[in-house]
C-alpha cells in the first residue's frame, strides 16, 4: 500500500498491508436507505471512506441494535454511534472475508447478534 493516508492502519497487526488491500477491494454497504437517520449513514460513509474501502453501496443501519436507547438517550448521539459501529462491522467483515464484504451483522439485512458494541 503506497497511500500514506492508510499508514496507521497498515502498521496495525490486525490489518497490515494485506488487510488494507482487502479493504481496498471490498464494498462497504453503508450508504442511505432504510429507516436509519441520514446522520447515521453520513457517519458510516465517512468512516468507510477513511478506512479505504474501494466502493460504497446502499445498506441499512439498525440504530436500535447498534446504539440501544437504554445506553444512549440522545437521538443524534445514537445516530453517530450506530454509523461508526456500522462502518466498523463492514471493516471486520471485509478483513475476515478477504475482499468482497457481505453485509455486516447489524449493518445490512442481518441482525446485530455478532456486532461487538464496544
Amino acid at each position: 500500500m503506497d497511500d500514506p493516508r492508510y499508514l496507521r492502519q497498515v502498521l496495525l497487526a490486525e490489518i497490515g498491508p494485506e488487510g488494507q488491500a482487502r479493504l481496498g477491494a471490498a464494498t462497504a454497504r453503508v450508504l442511505g436507505g432504510g429507516s436509519a437517520p441520514p446522520l447515521a449513514h453520513e457517519v458510516a460513509e465517512r468512516y468507510a471512506r477513511g478506512a479505504g474501502f474501494g466502493a460504497l453501496a446502499e445498506g441499512a443501519i439498525d440504530v436500535d441494535a447498534l446504539a440501544p436507547a437504554e445506553l444512549v438517550a440522545s437521538p443524534a448521539a445514537r445516530a453517530v454511534l450506530a454509523g461508526a459501529r456500522a462502518a466498523l462491522a463492514e471493516m471486520r467483515a471485509a478483513l475476515a472475508q478477504g475482499g468482497a464484504a457481505a453485509p455486516a451483522e447489524g449493518a445490512g439485512q442481518g441482525s446485530a447478534g455478532e456486532v461487538d458494541p464496544s
